[in-house]
């Protein structure tokens, strides 16, 4: 499964799907020196903004693998230049762990991406939660899912 996630109105603007496993080339966090919290009761950390703080519809583009930091945060190993990237997503998004892997919901309920699998996140550079566990480094402010299809 390839999640992707571009501002609304650019050119190609793509929805996440559900594929099947067999359809998903997952590149194991393990394999990139990450760690899980393999513990159900044990959410993933996400940096989320608030229900009524707007997103500032940035037009950079993230493309990465989907990783849990050894702090169990949700984060992106960009492949551009190999960094574990902290983001910043919209208010209603949520991570669980399933069958041993991190799985992202949007704020519909719906699976965005799993843990290993490439994603595209449309967005911009942060520092607005600088503060936050997760942050460190740099800091990704992710762009809302369209909500229209």
């Amino acid at each position: 499964m390839t999640g992707v996630l571009l501002l609304a109105g650019v050119a190609g603007c793509g929805s996440p799907t559900d594929d099947s496993p067999a359809d998903r080339t997952p590149e194991t966090a393990a394999s990139q020196g990450m760690t899980t919290a393999k513990n159900p009761e044990t959410p993933p950390r996400m940096i989320l903004r608030g229900k009524d703080e707007p997103t500032a519809s940035l037009l950079g583009l993230l493309p990465g693998t989907l990783v849990v930091t050894d702090k169990n945060c949700v984060a992106v190993k960009s492949e551009t230049d190999g960094k574990i990237v902290a983001l910043n997503w919209g208010h209603g998004w949520t991570a669980r762990i399933e069958d041993d892997k991190a799985v992202v919901y949007d704020a519909h309920g719906k699976i965005f991406a799993r843990e290993g699998d490439k994603v595209s996140l449309g967005g911009g550079a942060s520092d607005r939660f600088a503060d936050h566990p997760c942050a460190e480094g740099t800091m990704f402010a992710v762009n809302n899912a369209p909500t229209d299809k």
